[in-house]
């Protein structure tokens, strides 16, 4: 009998274990209503008290001739003082200058993960230390702003580059010889100092005749209204 029993139990295989998938559209339906939402923990932000820059001060933003700018920073605890260009990493400090703005008169600054943005002149209670989504919006704001500013410095290279082209002159030969005849004339009708031009003889005797030179002789003295010679002669003691 004990057989007989055994004998009918191996003849039923084991049923099968479906896949996990199969019961999927079960639970996308939500038979026992969403779960419900986690309460978002806080992001811990180190307070200014415990940041590197507790004793910092901004004490300068400078606008270079390139238009870079550069940053002076004092040390409050010993009077300790450093300045740096953006990039820039102080060696001592390990302090590095990501962004300024010469407007705004603050400065981003980076030591280890720790980001902070500094106002300038302001005590501590004025510097804002960022959390990581802050800190990635200035690091990338900051690398935007220096390619542009990489990208003008290039353009302004590339214009002192080309060569200086020199205006070429409106008159030329005759039409300039004319012009510059001309307006010798006119300076000498209004009394001005004359150019270092020669009138020609027929302009010469026009001015004489109007009465704004004097004449002269055959060897370029002038003479007075009675025709004698205007000219002085040294005399020996």
């Amino acid at each position: 009998m004990l057989v007989f029993l055994v004998a009918a139990l191996g003849s039923h295989a084991a049923p099968a274990v479906r896949p996990f998938e199969d019961y999927q559209v079960i639970l996308d339906r939500k038979p026992f209503g969403a779960p419900p939402d986690r309460p978002v923990e806080p992001e811990r932000v180190t307070p200014v008290g415990e940041s590197f820059a507790a004793s910092m001060l901004l004490s300068g933003i400078y606008e270079l001739d390139d238009g870079n700018l550069r940053v002076a920073v004092t040390d409050k605890k010993d009077n300790s003082y450093f300045s740096l260009m953006v990039g820039e990493k102080d060696a001592d400090s390990g302090i590095e200058l990501i962004d300024a703005d010469y407007e705004k008169e603050e400065a981003v600054l980076k030591k280890g993960e720790e980001v902070v943005v500094m106002k300038m002149g302001s005590d501590s209670s004025a510097t804002q230390v960022l959390s990581t989504t802050e800190k990635q919006d200035r690091i990338k704001q900051a690398e935007e702003r220096r390619l542009s500013y990489a990208e003008r410095r290039r353009q302004r290279q590339l214009e002192r580059q080309k060569p200086i082209e020199i205006p070429k002159p409106v008159l030329t030969g005759a039409e300039l010889e004319k012009h510059l005849q001309d307006y010798q004339m006119k300076v000498i009708r209004e009394g001005l100092p004359p150019l270092p031009v020669q009138l020609t003889p027929d302009r010469d005797a026009q001015l004489v005749a109007e009465g704004y030179l004097l004449p002269q002789d055959e060897e370029g003295y002038e003479l007075d209204v009675e025709g004698e010679e205007d000219y002085y002669e040294d005399f020996e003691p």
